[in-house]
Order: structure tokens, then sequence, then C-alpha cells
């Protein structure tokens, strides 16, 4: 009985010692957050988290802990067979010390960009911006009565996207009226001009247009010395006087990059390395409805996430 106890008790403590090394062994996630606290990237990553299926180490680029040194030394870890970033920074960094593993990122502007000096197969993610045909027709859908709209931007940040969103404009019978700038002190006079032909100015994600809040009150004051509403991107200007909205939705950013994440470390086949957002978050301000006297189209407001009065 005695001898038949040592057994058993050794049996037990053999495969206790199996589990430990196979969760040792279990595939881990690293995940390289750009800024902690920034509300865009924590949550899509608060998503991810719920939709993963593997165990998870965070960092934040903006610790002061993390120098490039450590966070390569971060990145080379075995343990981790997939590296989630989110925003520029953390994709940028990651990229050139990751060549070896999976990769999945969300929250980067014009990714298509960015990733071609990189060898990308290894690299899958949700791209920030939506499919501009799919965009351009929430805009008709919202605004049926509105034709010639404007949009600044740069070649570096937005060359392909605005190429791509002029070849869609024939689809819903829309005018894109387009100023390219190189600088930031070309803003201002290419606005005036551009303002004097549109029936609405579209502001998208463009650093040389607008990097900071400053920027944003140029850009509202001049629209409305002008009397034309404002189109965007990001939910968040809708208290400053921008008239609609069509920004990607964040969770389900976040559960996207998980879900591309869990189909790489379970050897599942992915169609589409870049995905669209595939939901979204449409607010409108009312009052600027109101001001400019906008025609929505009554059928979109049951689309509409957000309503500010």
């Amino acid at each position: 009985m005695k001898r038949f106890a040592i057994v058993i008790f050794f049996f037990i403590g053999f495969n206790l010692i199996n589990i430990c090394k196979l969760s040792a062994d279990q595939n881990k996630v690293l995940i390289l957050n750009t800024r902690q606290g920034v509300a865009k990237y924590d949550t899509v990553i608060q998503y991810f988290r719920q939709n993963i299926s593997y165990p998870i180490e965070e960092y934040s680029l903006s610790s002061p802990h993390i120098s490039p040194k450590k966070l390569q030394t971060i990145c080379s870890k075995k343990k981790f067979k997939l590296i989630y970033c989110v925003g520029s920074k953390a994709c940028n960094e990651s990229f050139q010390y990751s060549k070896n593993k999976k990769i999945v990122f969300s929250s980067l502007i014009n990714c298509r960009r960015i990733l071609l000096p990189h060898k990308s197969d290894n690299i899958f993610g949700v791209s920030n911006e939506f499919n501009s045909e799919m965009i351009l027709t929430l805009f008709r859908l919202f605004v049926p009565d509105i034709n010639d709209i404007g949009i600044i931007y740069s070649d570096k940040y937005n060359k392909e996207w605005v190429e791509e969103l002029k070849s869609n404009t024939k689809k819903v019978k829309m005018n894109i009226i387009s100023k390219k700038i190189s600088h930031r002190n070309e803003f201002y006079q290419s606005m005036k001009n551009l303002l004097k032909k549109i029936k609405v100015f579209w502001l998208i994600s463009d650093p040389v247009v607008m990097k900071n809040q400053d920027h944003l009150f140029e850009i509202t004051y001049l629209c409305d010395k002008y009397n034309i509403p404002i189109f965007s991107y990001n939910s968040l200007f809708i208290k400053y006087n921008v008239t609609l909205t069509i920004s990607s939705d964040l969770p389900t950013i976040g559960r996207q990059a998980a879900s591309i994440a869990n189909d790489l470390l379970s050897i599942n086949d992915i169609t589409n390395k870049i995905q669209y957002p595939a939901g979204s978050f449409i607010s409108v301000n009312m009052s600027q409805v109101k001001k400019y006297n906008i025609n929505i189209n009554n059928d979109a407001f049951g689309l509409i996430n957000q309503i500010k009065e």
C-alpha cells in the first residue's frame, strides 16, 4: 500500500512538472502601447485583451524605463510568439526589432505607406482609415444634396489614400476638390482659396494639416468665416463645431486585431493581411446642421451613435 502511494505521488508530481513546462512553453502575446493613458490606444487594447486566447504582457513606450535597447531585448524574447503594436511609434519600433515574429498592428495612420519599406510577410493588422468608397457612400447617405467637398492633404501622409478616394467619387456622383501642401505654413492661404469653391470641408487625419489643437481652432474659424460646414474623422471634434464625424469604432478594432492574432497563433489562414475597420461610430452636431441648413436624410438617423444638440 505504501509502495502504491509512492507511485501515485511520483506520477502526480511528474504530471505537475509537465503541466508547468507546458504552461511555460505556451505562446505569449506582447502588447506594445505607444502611449498609455491615451483613450484611443487604451480602448482598443482593452477589447483586444478581452478577446485574445493567449497570455499577455504589455509595455508602454511612454515609460521612462523602456529604452531602445530594453525594447529590443523585450521584442527578441522567445516566449513572445506575436507582438500587437498600437500606434505609430510602437509599430515603427517593433518593425525593426521583430522581423522574425508575427506582428499585428492597429491605430496606425496611413499604414500602407508606412509598411512599404518593410518586408511585410510577417505583418498583419487593422487599417486606421476606412475604405474610401464606403466612407463616400456613408457621406452621400447622410447629406444627399452636397456634392463639392474640399480636402487639404500632404503627399507624405495621404497621397495614395486621396488618389483612391478620387477614383471612387464617380460611383457616388461627388466632386472632390483637393489641395496638396508640403508644409503647414502653406495651409492658411490654401484653405482660404479652397473654401471659395466648396460646400463642405473634409478634415482628414494628416499631421501636416493639423498637428495640434490650435490648428483645429484655425480650421473651424476659417470654415465659420466662409460659412462652410466641416466633416471629419474623430467624434471628439463634434464639441469643436464640426458638423459630422465618421470614425472607426475602437472596440471593434480591438476585437478585429484579437481575431487576427488568434488565427495567426492557431496557424489559420488569413485572407486579408490588412483589414479595414469593420465598425463605424457616427456623430452629428445638430446645432451646426441647423446653422448651415443642411438636409440630413431621415433614413440615415438610425445609423447615428451620438447626437450633440
